[in-house]
């Protein structure tokens, strides 16, 4: 162990290596006994001269003598070996605790001794180096004075922990010299002496403010993270390989008023966003296990919002791979397109539209020009029948009925002519300049127009005109248009029926806010009610040849003139439309 003063820092002297003087000393101390015993005899003893004693001692003298000697001399050489092994074990531990100062003092930690009282009795060169104070400056004082006040309670709660269980822990914050604070993770460990008594305790400091640095990035890394991962208009989650939902960010959870412990630990598929359709839940197991080896996953699919709304949602599962190759995470993100889908359906409807108006038009150029050559033939038919009529008349004993026939000749004539004008008005693209018409007038003309689809179809046409004559500022041809497609919407609907004996009733009347109102109905099949709630919506028909856009283009003529248009659901036989035109449209 290191020295526990601070002032013991000088270098340890080794001791000298023993020689063999014991040796030496054991063989001459044997010599001397060995001649003491000779010098004794002769004058002490008077046994014979030194010079017998020396040459010719007795059998028994000489083996005393020797044994003495021999004694004296292993003594020697006992002592030595002891010597030599005492100055071994002393050659080791001095350079055992040589080595134990070197790594003392290169540590790259903070390393103090301190005492029961919290005195530093010693620290190593990094406590010098890197905090600017000297030797003299630390050795001492109480290891509390280098710590911020915060520091210091943390450390008055730990010392006692310390004292009772031999270790603790705690981070704490060390002030330098030059005011600087460097975040330490310190440890401390209490040394017992001999009879397990906590006489010590070595403090060891490691420097984690670039550790603590890492962390708060990290930290705020992650806070960044979360905020675009939930912030993000799309739905993004996190999967494992199985579809275990790991992670999924707020707008997933809001979009359908979910909560995390409502999906987090579960199965995809099983997540509020799948639950409604069977089919889709099986997409998305389906579409796991591809991802799960290594595709790319992508498919539309119709969700139901928290608030009961239906969304579009185009989803993807795109894998993850780590560094082997192998997918080890599932990413599905959903993105809401219903706005998008919405747009398409309406661009579809715009162009459908426009190629239905295209074809309006061009059987439109058709039939005015097919009234147009229609028209000269008519005339002159007209003409040939009344000059027909003017000689029969002129002319005595013709049989009987002839000139009946001839006026009736020329009245079906003058008909067709009418009906071929009228036919010319009502494709005519004209400017569509707004006049004053009469509405009873002009309901009467239109059910003129169609007489023969009437007759044909056996079905009567009433029409009760309000006893006041009801005039209106409309655009007469788009108001026709508005007329014919009632009517033939009301004798279609019949026919499809079977029976005979069917009628189509028009009444107009003023209503109190002084607009003029007209109502279509008829004892038809009514109204499906599965269409009835879209029944003006475009492309909306229940005809098997029928393109839905009757209605749509009436409501939005209507509407054009400030009017309105609408059905009675309400009836229970037969189908009744309603509208409405200003006055002053």
């Amino acid at each position: 162990m290191p020295t526990m003063t601070g002032q013991d820092v000088s270098p340890r002297i080794m001791a000298p290596a023993p020689r063999y003087t014991l040796i030496w000393v054991g063989v001459l101390i044997g010599v001397g006994l060995y001649f003491s015993d000779i010098f004794l005899d002769v004058m002490l003893f008077n046994q014979g001269t030194l010079r017998d004693q020396l040459l010719h001692p007795t059998g028994h003298e000489l083996w005393m003598r020797l044994i003495v000697l021999v004694f004296s001399t292993g003594f020697g050489i006992f002592a030595y070996s002891v010597q030599r092994r005492e100055h071994a074990v002393s050659s080791r531990e001095q350079a055992a605790e040589k080595r134990l100062d070197v790594l003392f003092d290169s540590a790259a930690e903070f390393i103090f001794i301190i005492d029961p009282e919290g005195i530093i009795l010693r620290a190593n060169q990094c406590v010098f180096a890197t905090t600017g104070y000297s030797r003299d400056e630390v050795v001492g004082r109480n290891i509390k004075e280098f710590f911020t006040l915060e520091s210091q309670h943390t450390c008055d709660c730990s010392f006692s922990g310390l004292r009772e269980r031999g270790y603790n822990r705690a981070d704490i914050d060390f002030v330098c010299k030059d005011g600087s604070i460097i975040n330490m993770e310190c440890s401390a460990t209490a040394v017992p002496d001999d009879v397990g008594a906590f006489t010590s305790f070595l403090i060891i400091q490691r420097d984690i403010s670039e550790r603590l640095r890492a962390a708060r990035e990290l930290e705020e890394s992650e806070r960044r993270f979360r905020a675009i991962f939930n912030s993000t208009y799309q739905f993004i989650g996190l999967l494992d390989q199985k579809g275990i939902v790991l992670e999924v960010n707020q707008t997933a959870l809001d979009a359908f008023g979910a909560s995390n412990a409502d999906i987090v630990g579960k199965q995809f598929w099983e997540a509020p966003w799948w639950i409604h359709s069977s089919q889709l839940q099986k997409r998305v197991k389906d579409g796991i296990v591809e991802a799960a080896r290594g595709k790319l996953v992508r498919f539309e699919g119709e969700h139901i919002s928290k608030d009961g709304q239906r969304v579009v949602v185009d989803t993807s599962l795109k894998p993850v791979f780590n560094a082997q190759g192998e997918v080890e995470l599932i990413i599905p993100e959903g993105r809401d397109i219903t706005e998008r889908k919405h747009a398409e359906e309406a661009a579809q409807r715009m162009q459908q539209e426009s190629a239905h108006v295209m074809r309006l038009s061009t059987m439109g150029e058709m039939a005015s020009g097919m009234a147009h050559e229609l028209n000269q033939p008519l005339t002159a038919l007209v003409s040939y029948c009344g000059t027909a009529l003017q000689l029969a008349r002129d002319t005595p004993s013709l049989p009987e009925g002839y000139i009946d026939i001839l006026e009736r000749a020329s009245g079906q004539a003058h008909r067709a002519g009418s009906v071929i004008r009228h036919l010319r008005e009502f494709v005519s693209k004209g400017n569509h300049n707004k006049t004053w018409v009469v509405m009873a007038d002009l309901i009467q003309g239109v059910i003129d127009f169609i007489d023969w689809e009437l007759r044909s179809s056996d079905i009567h046409v009433t029409l009760q005109p309000d006893s006041s004559a009801c005039e209106v500022f409309i655009d007469k041809v788009q108001i026709e248009q508005v007329l014919v497609n009632l009517i033939r919407n009301a004798i279609e609907a019949i026919r499809q029926t079977g029976k005979s004996g069917g009628q189509v009733d028009i009444a107009t009347r003023v209503a109190a806010d002084g607009s003029v109102e007209v109502t279509v109905a008829d004892n038809g099949p009514g109204i499906d009610p599965r269409i009835a709630s879209s029944l003006f919506d475009p492309y909306q028909t229940s005809k098997e040849d029928g393109m839905g856009m009757g209605l749509s283009i009436s409501r939005s003529i209507i509407e054009a003139h400030d009017g309105k248009l609408w059905a009675d659901e309400q009836r229970q036989q037969g189908a009744l439309f309603c509208l409405s035109i200003p006055e002053c449209a």
